[in-house]
């Protein structure tokens, strides 16, 4: 399993953007392979193994950070991650396109972030939507959090009022697929 390098600067520039006294504690803590991956010029549209590239890594930014919490932790680099890339011309996007649309969008969007993957949505009604994860392999229980957290801030940024999650269930935990019901109104 692969992803992509725009991914792996984003979780390097949310420790500098949030955390930036931290940083090279964070980055010290990393084993020699993740480390020299970000050390490294990374290539945004370079590929990079997902564990040592981006498991790792967020791994410690859960447990440096946010108390071993993955939920809080994977919630935060998304919802970061999201802005990043949704500012801008984008951001106009968000306002004229439905929460439905942008939970659609964003499916395509991750498989081409993580690869192989195959994520789907199944629109359950106008106020919710459930994205499925149906292949990742060596996905885990911070990166659903992370998926989940990146799809709530561009709800969130569509101007739709509450805006929640729950996941339903999860690959990482042994489940067939993760499928995590959005809901706003």
């Amino acid at each position: 399993m692969e992803v992509k390098g725009t991914a792996i600067k984003t979780t390097r520039d949310f420790i500098k953007a949030k955390f930036s006294g931290s940083y090279n504690a964070w980055f010290n803590s990393l084993p020699a392979e993740s480390k020299a991956l970000y050390e490294s010029a990374l290539d945004a549209t370079g590929w990079y193994p997902l564990n040592d590239a981006y498991i790792v890594p967020i791994h410690k930014v859960v447990e440096m950070f946010f108390n071993n919490d993955a939920k809080k932790g994977g919630e935060e680099l998304g919802k970061y991650s999201a802005e990043i890339a949704l500012k801008g011309f984008y951001k106009v996007f968000l306002l004229v396109a439905s929460p439905t649309f942008l939970i659609q969008r964003a499916s395509k969007i991750f498989t081409t972030f993580y690869q192989p993957s195959k994520i789907d949505v199944e629109v359950v009604n106008s106020n919710s939507a459930i994205l499925k994860i149906l292949e990742f392999e060596g996905i885990d229980v911070a990166l659903e959090y992370r998926i989940a957290g990146w799809v709530l801030k561009a709800i969130e940024l569509a101007n739709c009022r509450e805006p929640d999650y729950e996941i339903k269930s999860s690959l990482a935990k042994g489940d067939k697929e993760t499928d995590i019901l959005f809901t706003w109104k």
